[in-house]
């Protein structure tokens, strides 16, 4: 078996950044967005809280973000941002509303199409989700951000598969990096040929983070010949629960937290700025290694 082409590259931004508020949204360049998938093997791993603030850290650079709830019934991330919206993804899966109708912009300038509804969603079929998908990677934006749902279902899968880059979100305990692989392995399956990152979330340290990637790395090549990359980790921060709480993204509500300097580091390699591209970026990773 082959392995897979080096990681998706992203190119550089213009180096602006702001961290606790909003920048005005640069024009559009015209090419395609680049589309970033959130998957997990298994639930209680906090990946749809990563989806919401990496998608809010993103946007905060000044990129035009849309953040896509695709956890089929168990959809969750108008609350995590404290949006209404008053349509969702049903209505574009049933052609009844185009995805600008459908997509609602929170007070943070991110554009959120919320997830469908507990038992609304049993008709859709994957030709249906195939069109969809291509729907909404036309939408004008910089980032697509899916948020997909946990486990390794066909609805995951297909989601998985349309997006540049799969973040397979992970915990360091022994059953989430067990579920992680095996959602890396049926990627592998499918033939997905984009690049596959390790988020280890809620850890205590980087020593810990490393050991988990390390892990599912070594798993990845030795039982499939699967290369994936480390995307970054987020540290266990009690900031996380009380953000929830106030249904605001904690890298919004508290930007100098722990967890929302990992969340920063990790958007900012996602967008391809250089770690020393300006001075308050390399203010950011220095007091993260500082934390270790």
């Amino acid at each position: 078996m082959t392995r897979l082409r080096k990681p998706f590259s992203l190119k550089p931004d213009s180096g602006r950044h702001c961290h606790g508020k909003v920048e005005s949204e640069r024009p559009r360049a015209e090419s395609k967005p680049i589309t970033i998938a959130l998957t997990s093997g298994k639930g209680g791993v906090g990946k749809s809280n990563i989806a919401a603030n990496l998608a809010t850290s993103i946007q905060q650079r000044g990129e035009q973000v849309t953040l896509v709830d695709l956890d089929m019934g168990l959809a969750n991330a108008d609350v995590l941002l404290n949006v209404a919206p008053p349509y969702n993804l049903g209505h574009i899966i049933r052609n009844v509303k185009n995805v600008d109708d459908v997509a609602h912009r929170s007070a943070l300038g991110l554009k959120l199409i919320a997830g469908v509804p507990s038992g609304a969603h049993d008709s859709f079929n994957p030709s249906q989700i195939d069109t969809v998908v291509d729907r909404i990677k036309s939408f004008s934006s910089d980032f697509i951000i899916f948020d997909c749902a946990a486990g390794i279902g066909s609805n995951v899968t297909h989601f998985a598969r349309a997006a540049d880059v799969v973040l397979v979100v992970t915990t360091p305990e022994p059953t989430a990096l067990v579920d992680a692989y095996a959602t890396i392995k049926t990627l592998w399956k499918e033939g997905y040929e984009g690049s596959v990152r390790l988020l280890v979330n809620m850890v205590e340290s980087r020593q810990e983070a490393r050991k988990a990637f390390s892990r599912v790395r070594d798993a990845c090549e030795k039982f499939i010949n699967f290369d994936i990359a480390e995307a970054g980790y987020v540290l266990h921060d009690t900031h996380v629960e009380l953000a929830v709480r106030q249904r605001e993204p904690f890298v919004q509500r508290y930007p100098k937290c722990s967890a929302s300097l990992c969340i920063s580091v990790i958007a900012t390699r996602l967008v391809g700025t250089r770690a020393g591209s300006n001075s308050q970026n390399k203010g950011i990773f220095q007091r993260v290694a500082g934390m270790f």
